[in-house]
């Protein structure tokens, strides 16, 4: 219809950090078309954190984070997902959670996918993975061979924790996923590393590439990452390829560096580790192979830095990939700061 379009002026939601950087990630579709910038003045002055929520692109990345969250924070008693909780095991084509898990553990005949029941072994459905780059996929992957036979109890462990709508205000965080969450706002947020990056536009515009690209499906993923961007009403986390090059620093918008999701090759690789196990040091060197900054002194700025993030919600894991550091020595200054005591 031909009418007059306009865009968005001003928010008052959030700052003038947020409201950059919601900007320059519009400006992502420079990279294969001409998009003409869009100005955007944040007006809000949003003071204190209130509400906490992790938003993922798909239904997997947030039951990832979700899965890491109740695993990594014993005293977490309230969660909220927004729309059905069910529904989180599922990959957009259909495939469970559970179909990946029965494979894992040889029991092909209760496996209901079609293409998950045709794979010989994990090895094979790896393989797969590796070659269609099927990142929903990757992520199962991923989640089972962490947490294997206890997916379904940590699950059941979700479900117990999550409340009803009428009790959403007790939630100690809020999941979503960017579709969920259209309209909603929180003060406080943290980006699932499923959205689209600058890095893999530029790759998808190379020669080689241009074939195939679809520039109409490229601004649905740009825009799904300026809602979610937009969600926020005071801080952002975010993992560190989302944010725009060169994007300047802001005490509102906090790096997560190395927390990024794995790519289907990756998860392919990654090597099993089981939440229980505790770290076992035996030189720095090679404790410093796996967590490069491990037994570092602790600057003012670096606790700072952990207690925002503490206060916000994000959980041992992140802040262990974030800082470079061991789960004891995250743990240990946690404590040492009595950050539980001061803001829990």
């Amino acid at each position: 219809v031909d009418f007059e379009s306009f865009t968005l002026s001003s928010s008052f939601r959030f700052g003038p950090d947020i409201a950059r950087l919601a900007a320059e990630v519009l400006d992502f579709k420079s990279h294969y078309s001409s998009h003409q910038k869009v100005p955007i003045e944040g007006l809000g002055k949003s003071e204190k954190i209130l509400t906490k929520a992790v938003l993922a692109r798909t239904n997997l990345g947030l039951l990832l984070k979700a899965i890491e969250y109740v695993t990594e924070s014993k005293k977490i008693k309230h969660i909220y997902f927004e729309g059905n909780i069910h529904s989180y095991t599922y990959a957009d084509d259909g495939a469970s959670l559970y179909d990946v898990l029965h494979l894992h553990l040889g029991r092909k005949e209760q496996i209901r996918d079609k293409l998950i029941r045709g794979m010989k072994d994990m090895k094979e459905l790896e393989d797969y993975i590796g070659k269609t780059e099927d990142m929903q996929l990757g992520m199962m992957v991923e989640i089972v061979k962490e947490y294997g036979v206890n997916i379904p109890r940590i699950i059941k462990s979700i479900k117990d924790k999550h409340v009803g709508d009428e009790e959403r205000d007790k939630a100690q965080m809020i999941f979503t996923t960017v579709h969920r969450c259209k309209g909603m706002e929180y003060d406080a947020i943290q980006l699932a590393g499923d959205f689209i990056t600058e890095e893999k536009l530029e790759k998808l515009n190379e020669p080689k590439n241009r074939i195939n690209l679809n520039p109409a499906r490229l601004n649905e993923e740009i825009n799904l990452l300026y809602v979610a961007v937009t969600r926020a009403k005071k801080s952002i986390h975010l993992p560190e390829d989302l944010l725009p090059r060169d994007f300047p620093d802001s005490p509102h918008i906090h790096v997560m560096r190395n927390a990024l999701a794995l790519s289907a090759k990756e998860a392919s690789k990654q090597v099993p580790h089981k939440p229980e196990e505790k770290e076992k040091a035996y030189d720095v060197e090679q404790v410093r192979s796996r967590h490069k900054d491990a037994y570092k002194p602790w600057t003012q700025d670096l606790d700072d830095e952990l207690t925002v993030m503490y206060c916000e919600g994000v959980h041992v894991k992140d802040l262990m990939k974030h800082f470079g550091r061991t789960r004891g020595g995250i743990v240990a200054r946690i404590k040492k700061l009595e950050l539980p005591e001061l803001y829990d």
